[in-house]
């Protein structure tokens, strides 16, 4: 991306409200309340992250505590510096406030050699990797690396639980399942958890497991069914009390 361009782009940041920045920012602190109440899982060797694309594949909370991180210049080499997907990501995740800094100090910004690129991404890619084996970030999302969109949190947080839990199974054995099944959060993993625990394995497992997920797909597309319903409602002016007689005492 060209530095005009960067500048159109950061004018277009400055313009936009803040408000789908916030509440990705809310649903992402809400997924990781949910995951600090799952078991911990035994420690794992993190690999660092060796090339900066890879800031594209961590969450918005993630990047956040990464660029919150960074010294201001460095910030400001990498962005005039990378593609249009890290550029965009970055900027999405920076206060206006640092979006305007950022605004000022590109008109004043000379030509930036190799050495001050390839050192400025070193620094951040630090500041990232540092807080990656303290556990403070999670590693980037290999599918997302390079995406527009940063990976969903509780998408990220499933995933995460559910390797989590093969771990200890394998470290641990089966038999240390049973306690966290109370925690799993979702019914189907949940008692799932419990058939295993209990010994169930094989046909016998999947039997108990499809029966149960048919049953909680049944639940929530009866839920489906009444959102849809209530739109129409709500489209064709029906009366509060008639949407309520004709879908749920009928």
């Amino acid at each position: 991306m060209s530095r005009d361009n960067l500048k159109g782009l950061l004018d277009d940041m400055l313009e936009e409200s803040a408000t789908q920045i916030e509440a990705e920012a809310t649903r992402e602190r809400e997924a990781l309340e949910t995951r600090k109440a799952a078991p911990a899982p035994a420690p794992k060797e993190v690999a660092a992250l060796e090339a900066i694309d890879a800031l594209t594949g961590l969450t918005q909370e993630d990047l956040q505590k990464v660029l919150g991180g960074a010294a201001p210049d460095d910030l400001l080499v990498v962005l005039a510096t990378a593609d249009d997907v890290l550029q965009r990501r970055i900027l999405g995740n920076l206060s206006q406030e640092s979006v305007r800094w950022v605004r000022q100090n590109l008109e004043h910004m000379d030509h930036v050699t190799d050495a001050e690129r390839d050192g400025a991404r070193a620094k951040v890619l630090k500041v990232a990797n540092v807080l990656l084996a303290d556990g403070e970030i999670s590693a980037p999302e290999p599918e997302a690396i390079g995406a527009d969109e940063a990976p969903g949190a509780q998408e990220k947080g499933l995933r995460d639980l559910l390797t989590d839990l093969v771990r200890i199974a394998e470290q641990s054995g089966t038999g240390a399942l049973e306690q966290l099944a109370s925690s799993a959060g979702e019914p189907l993993l949940a008692h799932g958890l419990t058939l295993v625990a209990e010994g169930k394995k094989g046909d016998a497992l999947r039997a108990e497991l499809a029966t149960r997920r048919a049953e909680l797909e049944r639940r929530y597309a009866q839920r489906l069914e009444w959102m849809g319903e209530a739109l129409v409602a709500i489209a064709e002016g029906e009366g509060a009390e008639a949407f309520r007689a004709r879908l749920f005492e009928s």
